[in-house]
């Protein structure tokens, strides 16, 4: 782990785990859950909250680490500084207190981010010197001599790769600096190493070529996509072809040192991009909680945290209002994308980064043409700065992966229309509709608690309208506020009431509540077909139905009916229930291990009536069918069509 030595070292096996878990988040608390789960996995012994209390005395003796309680300061307050190691027991698990740089991992990581920016303030020297310094701390590979469990393989991934790109960057500069004879050797043993790291082959052809030695050059391209081919059946990638036939052509392949900073010298301000937020956010007091303690989880490197929920639930406004809340703990700034266009076009990665990379200073000229180029360049600049991300409307995981490559000390906030699931996403929070007293209280906020006291059946009726979504109720709040002079039933009858219109009672209020265009952005993400079934299933199922019913009304065998159905609970498109026992009601709660009846909110089943169906047809209610209901389409009629093919 990079540890600095110590007079005393555990022997034990399990011992070590724990010094290097708890060291490694020095100044934070480990959860006692945490240590469990790093000795033993997913199945620890009965004894083992007895046997870790036992480690942790057995540290404290070999180590002479006092301590018990909560510490007064935390390391790196100016009260803490040389202080003697302790080890405090906690509320529900333990923290290590250590002096200053007593772990060369630390010491590591603050040379590194010293070096970098020495090297985008064009001061090559300085920087090479102090990459150099930080490549000395090194002695073997991290986390030697400790039998890692998931936590702490995570965190040895992490300094692996740090350390290979300090190497990288240190190898830049010296290639940079003329000095291409120094380091041929030293590449050469680093390609052997790592045969299948395309980086250092590139500088090794680099290094060769520059030492007037092109024809070593061509033959390490070769060597390079023999060993790719090899290990990988792959060709190497564009940025090495551009290369090998640069050096064929005898083309310059380094520009002049002065002109090769990527990050400007003078950019010292951090990075500003988060849109406006809410003054107040309501009834998401227990959401925010959650993601604040995601966010200062320590034991995620780069926590990224994914927001989930239904159309209306106010995911963009939860976002921005949160990462507001958190930005002055990122002094190095705050970068936003919305990963959706409007039309609901999903906007790829490498656009995001081209934007981020231009945000962050970076020269036209200077970006990459590739998405991994990019995420690459994105990356350097972004290890080791303490920097909020957010990324709004992500629509899956190939588009959201690329853009998760933030460093220690950074957070990642991700709002989606659906379930994600990927390693890079550290935790997940859902909001659902807002509680029936969270609702008043939005509305309250804008009409005043005397209008909505003089008619408390009219207020509910506008709760009930929508559905608790805090789209449609914040709408609903500012006409409030717009009309003063109106009680509450009056502004209830202006949405229920719809003059030239004959779309039904409840399309036309979701046109006005701001629902209509979130349910057709989550529609969009779906396949044509899966959109066309969507419909057919809207317009004909009952409140709720079965996968044998959905098989019925789409003509399909009912495993390919409830694919369709779970991927429409995936984008929050429909909600299961547990399917009844026999003998029980439907909505008992007594169901079946695994047996579900789906039903549609009745916000997302009133937009499918009125929007068009994937044709380019009106929805049912928009069609003229009068004032009834807005889903009149009997469920015959829908098994008369031609049968849906359900994809996912």
């Amino acid at each position: 782990m990079l540890q600095r030595s110590a007079i005393a070292t555990p022997t034990a096996p399990k011992l070590r785990t724990v010094m290097a878990l708890l060291a490694m988040n020095a100044g934070s608390v480990v959860g006692t859950h945490q240590l469990v789960e790093e000795l033993w996995g997913e199945n620890p012994p009965p004894s083992s909250t007895t046997t870790l209390q036992t480690y942790i005395y057995q540290l404290r003796k070999t180590l002479g680490l006092g301590g018990s309680g909560t510490p007064a300061h935390l390391p790196g307050d100016p009260a803490a500084a040389g202080r003697d190691p302790v080890l405090h027991t906690m509320m529900n698990g333990y923290l290590l207190g250590l002096p200053e740089k007593s772990l060369d991992s630390q010491e590591f990581v603050a040379r590194a981010r010293r070096g970098r920016a020495e090297m985008a303030a064009g001061e090559l020297e300085k920087a090479a010197v102090t990459f150099r310094s930080a490549l000395a701390l090194w002695s073997g590979a991290a986390m030697t001599g400790v039998t890692a469990g998931p936590i702490l393989q995570a965190e040895e991934v992490r300094l692996e790769e740090l350390r290979k790109t300090v190497l990288e960057q240190r190898i830049d500069i010296d290639l940079r600096l003329g000095r291409h004879r120094e380091v041929i050797g030293e590449l050469i043993a680093i390609v052997a190493q790592q045969p299948i790291h395309e980086g250092f082959h590139a500088k090794l052809m680099l290094a060769l070529y520059q030492a007037g030695r092109r024809s070593e050059a061509l033959l390490a391209y070769q060597g390079a996509r023999t060993a790719l081919a090899r290990e990988l059946g792959l060709e190497p990638s564009a940025e090495l072809r551009r290369l090998q036939q640069k050096m064929i052509a005898g083309e310059p392949v380094i520009e002049n040192p002065a002109r090769t900073s990527a990050f400007p010298a003078s950019r010292t301000d951090p990075v500003t991009r988060l849109p406006p937020g809410l003054p107040r956010l309501v009834g998401r007091e227990a959401e925010l909680d959650q993601v604040g303690a995601a966010v200062a989880d320590r034991l995620a490197s780069a926590p990224a945290v994914l927001v989930l929920g239904p159309p209306g639930s106010g995911k963009s406004a939860f976002l921005t209002y949160t990462a507001h809340r958190l930005r002055s703990a990122y002094p190095d700034g705050d970068l936003y994308a919305r990963l959706l266009g409007p039309d609901g076009t999903p906007v790829p990665p490498e656009t995001v980064l081209n934007d981020f990379l231009g945000a962050i200073g970076v020269r036209p000229e200077r970006i990459p043409a590739t998405l991994e180029e990019r995420a690459r360049m994105f990356r350097s600049w972004a290890d080791g700065r303490k920097v909020l991300i957010v990324l709004d409307d992500a629509t899956d995981t190939a588009q959201l992966r690329p853009l998760l490559t933030a460093g220690p000390g950074s957070a990642v906030l991700v709002a989606s229309r659906r379930r994600l699931v990927d390693p890079g996403l550290t935790a997940t929070v859902e909001l659902p509709p807002l509680s029936p007293d969270a609702a008043r209280r939005m509305l309250a906020d804008a009409c005043g608690d005397h209008r909505l006291a003089a008619d408390a059946d009219a207020t509910e009726g506008l709760i009930d309208l929508c559905a608790r979504l805090p789209v449609a109720l914040r709408v609903v709040a500012d006409r409030g506020r717009l009309r003063p002079h109106w009680p509450m039933g009056r502004l209830l009858r202006s949405y229920r009431t719809v003059p030239d219109r004959e779309a039904g009672p409840e399309g036309p209020a979701l046109a006005e509540l701001g629902l209509l265009g979130s349910v057709d952005l989550t529609r969009r993400l779906l396949g044509a077909e899966e959109r066309r079934a969507l419909h057919r299933l809207a317009a004909a199922a009952d409140a709720t139905v079965t996968p044998e019913d959905a098989a019925g009304i789409l003509g399909v065998v009912p495993g390919d009916a409830e694919s369709l159905l779970e991927h429409l609970v995936e984008h929050y498109l429909m909600h299961p229930d547990p399917d009844p026992a026999p003998g029980q009601p439907s909505g008992s709660g007594a169901g079946t291990d695994d047996r579900y009846r789906y039903r549609f909110s009745p916000a997302v089943r009133a937009a499918l009536a009125v929007l068009a169906d994937p044709a380019g047809h009106p929805g049912p209610a928009a069609r003229g069918h009068g004032t009834g209901p807005s889903v009149p389409a009997p469920r015959n009629a829908a098994r008369a069509d031609a049968p849906v093919l359900v994809t996912r």
